[in-house]
């Protein structure tokens, strides 16, 4: 199978030229198990490994496109020598206390952000995941699962759309002809689309749908909570018949935030806008007064709750920020100590 099967192009060819050799090819990382990748390369799919020094940046991650060594015989895994730079990664803090990066996804043209229907809508966790989305660089989608057995089909569309201004809707279900078929119409053939959202929401079967076979393993959910049990355990790759490319993801517990700036200019964006009439520049939109945001929750044309969750991403966006960029932490740690002289010198204070 070519590489333009997979996504490759042009631009990627330019890239390409910076980091190569002579002896190594470019492949693109379709899934991970442990410390083997399996790679799409000119002559089919391969077994790949990283030195064992490891590379700089990190291991490569699914969708990234990578340079290539062939192994000495047939059975040999192929080397991973490189990592083109990437178009766009989802990323998120790693799971415990450690601070660091973990990047779930590459070189992504789409997010499906998945909610199931069977549930009722959470406004809150479809902000968080758009301010993560468009901080990728990717263009989210926000598309409502199962349809069939929604309770209020109408309600659920209204709650999505105020969260998520301007963002494409879907409703589908796997189980009729709801939707799936526009959702495939909008396919197009080498662009990559990742699904994202908890377990339980139907992201394995809505990849199985539209690739017209049983693909990738599903599980039940729980009658009680309706969350899954994880059956998805590692990101792959999908490619259909048209040429689109599907990358699953598993069921995220936690979705941490690493690094959302431009993600909550994305997914707030009337709240961005509004900000730049406060009076004071550096305005918090707590209770300063000449708040054009605050003016707006008064007049009812921002809900307290949407002006709460703005402000909670941006204070743990902020928060993350302190841990992991010792300038910030610094800077911080200065701020409180100033603030503690001024205290001391005014005790009314």
């Amino acid at each position: 199978m070519a590489r333009g099967d997979w996504g490759w192009s042009e631009d990627w060819a330019d890239r390409l030229l910076a980091l190569a050799d002579e002896r190594a090819s470019p492949a693109r990382v379709s899934s991970q198990e442990r410390t083997l990748w399996t790679i799409e390369t000119a002559s089919g799919s391969r077994q790949a490994r990283v030195p064992a020094a490891g590379l700089r940046g990190g291991p490569p991650v699914v969708g990234d496109w990578v340079v290539t060594v062939s192994g000495d015989t047939e059975s040999d895994p192929w080397l991973i020598c490189g990592v083109l730079p990437r178009r766009s990664k989802f990323s998120r803090q790693v799971a415990g206390p450690r601070v660091d990066e973990q990047v779930i996804a590459a070189n992504v043209d789409r997010v499906w952000i998945v909610h199931g229907l069977d549930v009722e809508l959470n406004p809150r966790r479809l902000e968080r995941y758009l301010a993560v989305a468009w901080e990728s660089g990717a263009q989210p989608e926000i598309v409502l699962s199962k349809a069939d057995i929604a309770v209020d089909l109408d309600e659920a569309r209204g709650v999505a759309a105020d969260s998520a201004f301007g963002v494409p809707i879907w409703v589908v279900s796997v189980t009729g002809a709801s939707g799936c078929q526009d959702l495939a119409d909008s396919l197009v053939a080498g662009t990559t689309i990742a699904l994202l959202g908890p377990s339980g929401v139907g992201k394995s079967s809505l990849v199985n749908r539209l690739a017209g076979s049983e693909v990738l393993e599903v599980g039940e959910v729980r009658s009680g909570d309706k969350k899954g049990r994880h059956t998805t355990s590692r990101r792959e790759l999908v490619r259909l018949a048209g040429g689109a490319l599907l990358l699953d993801t598993p069921g995220m517990r936690e979705l941490r935030l690493w690094e959302v700036e431009a993600g909550l200019v994305g997914a707030f964006p009337e709240i961005e806008e509004l900000a730049s009439d406060c009076h004071f520049r550096d305005c918090g939109h707590r209770s300063e007064p000449g708040c054009a945001v605050l003016a707006a929750v008064k007049s009812g044309s921002i809900s307290r709750a949407r002006l709460d969750s703005y402000m909670k991403l941006q204070a743990e966006a902020e928060y993350q920020r302190r841990k992991s960029d010792p300038r910030a932490q610094s800077e911080a740690k200065a701020e409180i100590r100033s603030i503690m002289k001024i205290c001391r010198r005014h005790p009314k204070h």
